[in-house]
């Protein structure tokens, strides 16, 4: 049964590169470590990064929630071993989904040339 979607579209050229630094606080707030490590990994870290913060924002968007007390580094989006891309929770993210009784979410990510897109899904 489905009880949350979100989505979210985010122009690339939001995330300046300069927040991409690897000691910027924005990039340690934001993304996991793992998360972090794959993007350097890859040709276009930048279009990485972009896929995961819409997925990020489209995760929170399904729980339709305020931001209070949610760190966007709880949310955290890898690939597995297909390439196809899954969300874990961590923090205060995993216990409002452990209450809210999600025990799937699925994710969709995108991107071309100027934009990158996400839609969430939440099972229970």
């Amino acid at each position: 049964m489905v009880i949350g979607v979100g989505t979210d579209i985010l122009r690339i050229g939001q995330l300046q590169p300069e927040y991409l630094k690897t000691d910027d606080p924005f990039l340690v707030k934001t993304y996991s470590k793992a998360e972090i490590s794959d993007a350097k990994k890859r040709e276009l870290p930048l279009d990485y990064y972009a896929t995961r913060f819409a997925g990020k924002e489209a995760v929170f968007k399904a729980f339709g929630m305020s931001g209070d007390h949610v760190l966007m580094s709880e949310i955290e989006i890898l690939n597995d071993e297909n390439g196809a891309p899954h969300v874990n929770l961590y923090g205060n993210m995993k216990k409002e989904a452990q209450k809210r009784g999600v025990k799937n979410i699925q994710i969709s990510l995108s991107y071309e040339r100027d934009y990158a897109v996400a839609f969430a899904v939440f099972e229970a």
